[in-house]
């Protein structure tokens, strides 16, 4: 039997399609697990901002149609790039780990930590809610625009177009890459003022419902990590495709309860809200959490 993986064709999207793949195949060796590469729009653009090209599902909707067209029989996506609304025909069979869940600001030019960067240095990021986040502790601060691999963001960094990037800290460990780099000082924001993107950090594995692939997959989910993103997910659901405010969640499975921060920007006043509720639902936490931001929105 033959298994065919897809995944974006990016050195991270393929080391977290191969942590998936060899987890699958030491649980099954008779069967043969195959990498198929998709190119996505969020791959073929790699300049124009993500809100601009489409937000959620840029990097996901095409590998979604290979799934669907039975080109593939699984797919392996950061648990961040999925659109809160699942799609007719298919499951998330699994979620298969979670990293750390923090942003990263990696800073050239011996500054140690955000509140050390001078008034007026550049950061860059394209993604609205870390704009929104670093423009609340500091808005002296300038804002460009960055996109691109891992390898490019950091290339533009130590050659000084930008003076610190933020990076999601679960793709910095699984890339590897800046630890034996002494030109690039990595500091992890702290996760009260910046609460990470829902889904962050988390691998997710997705294939057709009833489909044997997904029954196979299944066997790597672990629960605590579905609860707690699905919980996520839901807070995401309920603002819907057309949101232009700056959101965050994070939940976790403490004991037999899930415990939900979560932030809501306004961009035209600047101000932030946030709430922390804790309940054993992941779908009505994250909703309850999500009607308690957008009231105070009104």
């Amino acid at each position: 039997m033959i298994i065919k993986v897809g995944t974006r064709k990016s050195i991270l999207a393929e080391i977290q399609a191969d942590l998936v793949i060899n987890k699958l195949q030491l649980r099954f060796p008779d069967i043969t697990f195959k990498k198929v590469f998709i190119q996505t729009q969020g791959d073929i653009d790699k300049k124009t901002d993500l809100a601009i090209i489409g937000g959620q599902g840029v990097f996901v909707k095409k590998i979604q149609q290979s799934l669907i067209s039975g080109e593939i029989d699984l797919a392996v996506h950061s648990a961040k790039d999925l659109p809160s609304a699942e799609v007719e025909g298919l499951t998330l069979a699994a979620y298969t780990e979670r990293e750390i869940v923090t942003d990263s600001l990696l800073i050239c030019g011996g500054y140690r930590n955000l509140m050390e960067l001078p008034k007026g240095a550049i950061v860059g990021t394209s993604s609205l809610r870390r704009r929104f986040q670093i423009s609340y502790n500091r808005p002296d601060i300038k804002l460009n625009s960055l996109r691109g691999n891992i390898d490019t963001r950091l290339k533009k960094l130590k050659s000084g177009q930008y003076d610190a990037i933020i990076m999601a800290g679960a793709a910095l460990r699984r890339y590897n890459m800046i630890k034996e780099d002494k030109k690039i000082i990595e500091y992890i924001l702290p996760l009260q003022d910046f609460l990470p993107a829902p889904g962050q950090g988390a691998i997710v594995v997705e294939g057709r419902i009833g489909d044997k692939a997904s029954i196979i997959a299944s066997e790597l989910d672990k629960p605590d990590v579905r609860e707690a993103v699905s919980c996520e997910r839901a807070f995401l659901r309920v603002f819907g495709l057309g949101c232009n405010s700056p959101l965050a969640a994070y939940a976790r499975k403490v004991d037999d309860k899930i415990i939900l921060n979560a932030m809501i920007g306004d961009l035209k006043s600047g101000k932030r809200y946030d709430c922390r509720i804790e309940g054993k639902n992941p779908e009505k936490l994250g909703k309850k959490a999500a009607d308690i931001l957008r009231g105070d929105l009104v």
